[in-house]
């Protein structure tokens, strides 16, 4: 919005001239002092030539702001004079006043505590025309984001004695103005309880510039919607309208992904893995998330994911959140784990959430149990915790970003039961507490940090922690594969606590596409009731990424290496990808 800055000085002519402004090359500016005090000839950004004479103009007019800094206050442009080459400026500069005595005027007590202005640190101060501009700033920002988009500020009662200036505050609000509606345009569909609070503004509150200046970055942001030009606001005396213009734009997606990698266990065999996904995002208008992931990581192994998200519960910030995992590891054991929460949501996708997560995992078959004389690897197990996740990231451009920066947080605690097995002997549970308060943790944070021209570096850093004094292999954080840690099979390394870090440069060579160089690595440690194992295994390699009118396909190639095992082409992971929006 507009501002009212205070001035000082005439600026003449301009209205005259700028029906007179036509491109021109070489224009010379001249500047001619009508006094003789101070004078700065050609400085502080002031050049001899510009390619146009509103460029020359434009510069005489930051000359002139430089003398208001200076404590020149009576400075002005008294004359501006051109002709078909040159630009020809008469420059007043006047005195310099070096001490300000400034008095509150016509301000009342609310906006003086707002601003923290007090007449005592402005009496006989010295001058510094910036910490006008800072109150002027303030009072204004203030107003503009609550109701008063139109206020004006500008001195009043200016007295001059010698090179002292004594002045009052002259503020005036103006109309107060409030949202009126928000009008869509274009062929996308959208509930209006769910735009009203994704970008912040709502009908009948206050005209809010922080909020209003934000619209069209969260407008990009969405990713069913396309903005087919940025937003307009219509004001009337006592109302704002705003206008959005946005097309539908395809969202949901179906993936699916091919594993191409040796076969440990057999010499000269390899093995294919897959992995669909389907997601359907605002297939009701609503902003909703119905997401389904299935994989088969390995020979007899199953994951099996749901995540159901509902946005804006009732026109308000708050949605509800719902996940379900079943994992089948062959016919060792099955996990299955509810996570339901509450999210509130701030703007765009940031959020946070309270949730509470109900784990079970179940040992499917206990065959050889009665003979052994120590406790399996894996365990029946249950956990019923509480706890929150934080949400908070800003791209871009979100599906392939050039900047921009994610951080995700997820903490939970609760309590821990270990289940004794009938075909275990019951005295191997003696040294194992089978109620105990066990903790997650998960933060992932990620930067992109552009480089050149069409060039971006990816840095990311992925760390879990799983604290309890009797872990077993079926409660383990899963690692390795395209997801995590790349140049390793999936979920091959199993972690009690682990971090890993990412470093990859992108050629971004279209909008949607690009060619990736990257190096991983991690240190974990898997500290279970059996053993401790710890590694730093690091992979690298490159990727490729791109558009089609089908869908998107990923390709992607990756060396590993780990408990300082030499690098072997003949380990390499090859990944195949494709999404398709619907």
């Amino acid at each position: 919005m507009p501002k009212t800055f205070i001035k000082y000085g005439i600026f003449i002519l301009l209205v005259f001239l700028s029906a007179q402004l036509i491109a021109q090359k070489n224009v010379s500016l001249k500047i001619a002092y009508k006094d003789s005090v101070n004078k700065i000839p050609y400085k502080h950004g002031i050049s001899k030539q510009y390619t146009t004479k509103l460029e020359a103009i434009q510069a005489a007019q930051n000359l002139l702001s430089f003398y208001y800094k200076q404590g020149y206050l009576a400075a002005s442009i008294d004359s501006v004079l051109t002709d078909s080459v040159q630009v020809k400026i008469q420059l007043f500069i006047g005195n310099k006043y070096q001490y300000l005595s400034l008095r509150k005027g016509n301000l009342d007590k609310y906006l003086l505590n707002e601003i923290g202005f007090k007449e005592k640190n402005f009496d006989g101060r010295t001058f510094k025309y910036e910490e006008i501009i800072k109150i002027s700033e303030k009072l204004l920002t203030y107003c503009e984001n609550n109701g008063y988009p139109f206020a004006a500020f500008k001195l009043d009662s200016i007295l001059i004695s010698d090179n002292t200036i004594d002045a009052a505050i002259n503020f005036k609000k103006n109309n107060k103005i409030s949202i009126d509606s928000i009008i869509l345009k274009g062929s996308a569909k959208i509930a209006r309880g769910y735009i009203y609070n994704y970008i912040g503004v709502k009908p009948g509150r206050l005209y809010d510039e922080s909020q209003v200046a934000k619209i069209n970055s969260r407008m990009h942001d969405l990713p069913f919607c396309n903005v087919i030009k940025p937003s307009e606001i219509m004001f009337t005396e006592n109302d704002a309208k705003i206008f959005l213009y946005l097309d539908k734009k395809k969202a949901s997606t179906f993936y699916g992904i091919l594993g191409v990698l040796p076969n440990n266990q057999t010499t000269g065999k390899i093995l294919i893995n897959g992995e669909l996904k389907l997601s359907l995002l605002s297939a009701f208008n609503h902003g909703e998330l119905i997401d389904l992931d299935w994989r088969s990581i390995s020979k007899g192994t199953q994951d099996l994911k749901v995540n159901l998200a509902y946005p804006y519960l009732f026109a308000t910030p708050f949605g509800l959140n719902y996940k379900f995992s079943l994992y089948k590891k062959d016919t060792s054991y099955m996990t299955i784990d509810h996570n339901i929460g509450v999210q509130y949501f701030f703007s765009g996708q940031n959020y946070v959430k309270a949730f509470a997560d109900i784990y079970k995992s179940n040992l499917l078959s206990s065959s050889g149990f009665e003979t052994i004389t120590v406790l399996p690897d894996f365990a029946d197990v249950s956990a019923n915790m509480f706890g929150a996740d934080f949400n908070f990231e800003k791209y871009d451009y979100k599906p392939n970003p050039v900047k921009g920066y994610l951080i995700y947080f997820s903490g939970a605690a609760g309590q821990k039961n270990i289940k004794k097995n009938a075909a275990i002997n019951p005295t191997l549970y003696d040294s194992v507490q089978l109620k105990s308060t066990q903790i997650k943790l998960i933060i992932n944070a990620s930067v992109f940090i552009p480089l050149f021209k069409k060039a971006t570096l990816l840095l990311n850093t992925d760390n879990g922690y799983l604290i309890n004094n009797a872990i077993f292999d079926n409660e383990l954080f899963k690692l390795g594969g395209l997801r995590s840690l790349r140049g390793f099979d999936e979920e091959s390394i199993m972690a009690s606590y682990y971090n890993m870090f990412l470093v990859e440069m992108r050629y971004l060579f279209e909008k949607r596409s690009f060619f990736a160089l990257f190096v991983n690595g991690a240190y974990y440690e898997k500290n279970t009731q059996k053993a401790f194992v710890h590694d730093t295994p690091y992979g690298f390699g490159a990727g490729l990424s791109f558009d089609t009118k089908i869908g998107m396909f990923s390709l992607y190639y990756a060396l590993g290496s780990q408990f300082g095992q030499t690098i072997s082409f003949k380990q390499a992971k090859i990944h195949f990808g494709f999404t398709n929006s619907f």
